[in-house]
């Protein structure tokens, strides 16, 4: 009878303990050593879940344009002091260097859609690198990108059928014209995953 209250007395104190404990947690400031604290939450979401939810909601259908992408480029020129001018040829390349998010804005009258930047120096703030505008025909917009300090810079896009926008700038310097292409690919949603979304229960 004894060993059976003892091992409640205990299994109570336990319990005071690990309370007690975990509201020590979320009161406490950091230690000496800045160490942060750790969320009492199991789940956490980032702000790329957050825009993957967004864009999968059912209430107003997201527009072809919007969506996550992966980005690339590409930097050539042709021409230039006793070059062919029909040749064309790289000088630079990057790969999938960024990704970001393409949405509708109905904050800004003046903007129909914003590019988000998905790399963040600043927790909980993500910078607006850029804004689309669509033409008449549709699937063919105008882009402006943002660098701080730095003007502004416009790129003609298409958006293909293949969940790809492709964009393109060029200019004429010192008798060579530079073309600056962009490629996005659409990683997120991808047609499947709208299919999977609306009919989940189809194999």
């Amino acid at each position: 009878m004894k060993s059976i209250f003892l091992f409640f007395v205990l299994l109570l104190l336990g319990s005071f303990a690990t309370v007690f404990g975990q509201e020590t947690e979320r009161v406490a400031p950091k230690g000496k050593f800045g160490r942060k604290q750790k969320s009492l939450f199991t789940e956490h979401i980032d702000f790329e879940g957050m825009v993957k939810r967004y864009l999968m909601k059912e209430t107003q259908p997201m527009e072809p344009l919007e969506g996550i992408y992966s980005v690339s480029a590409i930097i050539s020129k042709r021409g230039g002091f006793l070059s062919n001018p029909n040749r064309e040829k790289i000088i630079a390349r990057k790969d999938n260097y960024a990704k970001v998010v393409i949405m509708k804005d109905s904050e800004n009258s003046h903007r129909e859609y914003l590019e988000v930047s998905l790399a963040s120096k600043i927790p909980g703030k993500y910078p607006v690198v850029g804004e689309f505008s669509s033409l008449s025909e549709g699937k063919a917009f105008v882009y402006k990108h943002y660098e701080p300090k730095q003007p502004i810079n416009s790129y003609s896009f298409v958006l293909s059928e293949f969940d790809i926008l492709d964009g393109v700038l060029t200019e004429v310097v010192r008798r060579k014209t530079i073309t600056y292409k962009l490629s996005y690919l659409k990683v997120y949603p991808k047609k499947e995953d709208i299919f999977l979304h609306r009919f989940p229960n189809n194999k």
